[in-house]
C-alpha cells in the first residue's frame, strides 16, 4: 500500500468517523425509545411486557419498511451533491416528504385495522387488549414518521446529521415523560400500563416530524420553495424514481426485522415469560446493532458521493473499509454481550425466569454479530452503487428461508433419538440458531456482490 492509499484510507476514517457518530447517536435514540417503552412496561407487569413485545414485532418492521424506502433518498441526495448538482436537491425533496406521509398513513391504517387480529396470539385476556390498544396507538404516528424520515436523510445525505442527532435526543428525552402520562395515569388520566406507551410514542412522532420540519425550512430549504405550494409539489419523476430505488431497499429491510419479529409470534405458545425473555433479548441486541447499521448508513453516502464523482476506484475503497471497520466493532460488540448479560437482562425484568431466558439466549446472540456487521456493511455499499433488487432477494432468500425455516425446525420439529441434548426440540434457542444461519447466509452472500459489483464498476 502506497503512502497515498494510507493518506486516503486515514482521510476516508475520518470522514467515516464524522458520518457515523451523529448517525449512531440518532440510531440509539431512535432505538431508545423501544427500549423506554420495553423497560417502563417490563416493570408494569409481564403480560404488559408480552403485549409490547408481541405488538412492537408488528409495527416496528412496518415503521423500517417505510424508513428503507425513503433511505432512498440518501443515495439520490449525495450522487446530486457529489456531481456538484446540490442547487437540485431541494426540487426533490417536497416529493420525497409527500411519499413519506403517504407510505406512513397506508401502513398506519393496515396496522390499525389488522394488527389487532393477531392479538390471538398471546395466551391471556388481558395480553390480548393491552397489545390491541398500544398497535392502535402507534398507529396514528406512523404518517408523521414516514416524513420525519425523508427530511432525516436529506440532512444526512447533505452531510448535516448532527441536527438529526439534537432532534432525536430531544424526542428520547420527550418520549419518557410522553409514556409516563399514559402508563402511569397523570393529570388526572386512567392508568393504562403498557398499552400507554402507544400514545406516548405517537406523540415523539410527531414531534420528531415538526421540529425537524422546522430545521429544514430555517437551514436547509431554498427561498422559491418556502411555499407550502411550493415545497409539496410533487415531481412525478423523482417521486417514480425514488419508489423504484427505495422499494427493494424498504423490502430487505422488512424482511430482515420481520424474521425477528415473527419469530416472537411464533413463540407465544411457548408462554408469556419466553416471549418476554425473547423480548429482552431482541431488544439488547438491536440498541448494539445501531453501531454496525450506523455505519452502514455512512457507507451508503460516502459510496454514493464517488460513485457521482465517476470514481469508481474510491467508491470500492470506502466500500471495503467500511467492512473492516464493522468487523472490529461487532468483535466488541460480542464480548459486551457475552459478559454483561447477566447484569443487563435485570434491567428489563425483575421476574427471575425472565432473565435467566433472556441470558441463554444473549450467549447466542454474542456468536452472530460478526456475520450481522458484514452483512449491514455490504448492504450498505451496494445501495450506495443502486444495487438493490439482488440484495433484496439475497435477503428473502437468507431470513426467511434459511434463517427461519431451519429455526423452526430446531425450535418445535427437531428430535434426535440417542442425543440427550438434542432429544427434544429447543424451542427458543432453536429460532436464535437459525437466526445465526441466516445472517451467516446474508453475510457471503452479500459480500460476494459487493465484490463483484466494485470490481465491475471500476473495470466499466
Amino acid at each position: 500500500m502506497t503512502n497515498t492509499q494510507r493518506i486516503s484510507n486515514k482521510s476516508f476514517l475520518k470522514q467515516l468517523w464524522l458520518l457515523t457518530a451523529p448517525i449512531l447517536i440518532t440510531q440509539l435514540a431512535q432505538i431508545g425509545m423501544a427500549t423506554i417503552d420495553t423497560v417502563m412496561s417490563g416493570h408494569v407487569g409481564t403480560a404488559d411486557l408480552a403485549a409490547i413485545a408481541v405488538g412492537s414485532s408488528l409495527w416496528t418492521p412496518i415503521l423500517l419498511f417505510v424508513s428503507g424506502v425513503m433511505v432512498a433518498f440518501a443515495p439520490q441526495v449525495a450522487q446530486l451533491v457529489g456531481a456538484e448538482k446540490k442547487d437540485q436537491v431541494g426540487e426533490i425533496l417536497g416529493s420525497a416528504v409527500v411519499l413519506g406521509l403517504g407510505l406512513g398513513f397506508i401502513m398506519a391504517i393496515a396496522l390499525y385495522v389488522f394488527g389487532p387480529l393477531l392479538s390471538y396470539l398471546l395466551p391471556d385476556p388481558q395480553s390480548q387488549q393491552l397489545m390491541k390498544e398500544y398497535i392502535q396507538a402507534v398507529s396514528f404516528g406512523l404518517p408523521a414518521a414516514g416524513a420525519f424520515m425523508a427530511l432525516r436523510f436529506h440532512a444526512e445525505a447533505l452531510n448535516e446529521p448532527a441536527v438529526v442527532t439534537r432532534i432525536m435526543i430531544a424526542g428520547l428525552l420527550l418520549n419518557i415523560p410522553a409514556n409516563a402520562i399514559f402508563v402511569y395515569g397523570w393529570f388526572g388520566l386512567e392508568p393504562m400500563g403498557g398499552a400507554g406507551c402507544g400514545y406516548g410514542t405517537a406523540i415523539v412522532f410527531h414531534f420528531l416530524f415538526f421540529a425537524m420540519l422546522f430545521n429544514c425550512y430555517k437551514h436547509r430549504l431554498p427561498e422559491h420553495q418556502k411555499q407550502l405550494r411550493t415545497f409539496f409539489k410533487v415531481q412525478w419523476a423523482p417521486m417514480a424514481s425514488l419508489i423504484a430505488l427505495g422499494l427493494p431497499i424498504g423490502a430487505a429491510i422488512f424482511f430482515e426485522v420481520s424474521f425477528f419479529s415473527v419469530i416472537a409470534l411464533f413463540l407465544t405458545p411457548l408462554g408469556t415469560e419466553v416471549v418476554a425473555g425473547h423480548q429482552v433479548a431482541i431488544n439488547l441486541t438491536s440498541l448494539l446493532f445501531m453501531i454496525p447499521l450506523s455505519v452502514g448508513m455512512a457507507i451508503t453516502v460516502m459510496v454514493s458521493q464517488q460513485v457521482g464523482r465517476n470514481n469508481s476506484t474510491m467508491a470500492a475503497q470506502v466500500s471495503w473499509l467500511g467492512v473492516r471497520v464493522n468487523l472490529i466493532l461487532a468483535s466488541i460488540n460480542a464480548a459486551m454481550i457475552f459478559i454483561l448479560s447477566p447484569y443487563i437482562a435485570q434491567v428489563y425484568s425483575s421476574d427471575i425466569n425472565v432473565i435467566t431466558i433472556a441470558t441463554s439466549l444473549l450467549t447466542l446472540a454474542a456468536l452472530y454479530q460478526i456475520s450481522d456487521a458484514i452483512q449491514i456493511a455490504a448492504a450498505g455499499a451496494l445501495r450506495g452503487y443502486q444495487d438493490t433488487l439482488v440484495v433484496m432477494a439475497i435477503t428473502f432468500f437468507a431470513y426467511w428461508l434459511c434463517g427461519l425455516g431451519l429455526g423452526y425446525y430446531l425450535a418445535f420439529s427437531l428430535a434426535v433419538p440417542g442425543i440427550e441434548m438434542l432429544s427434544e426440540p429447543l424451542g427458543a434457542k432453536g429460532f436464535w440458531i437459525g437466526i445465526i444461519a441466516g445472517l451467516t447466509v446474508a453475510a457471503i452472500m452479500l459480500s460476494y456482490r459487493l465484490r463483484k459489483i466494485s470490481k465491475a464498476a471500476i473495470f466499466d
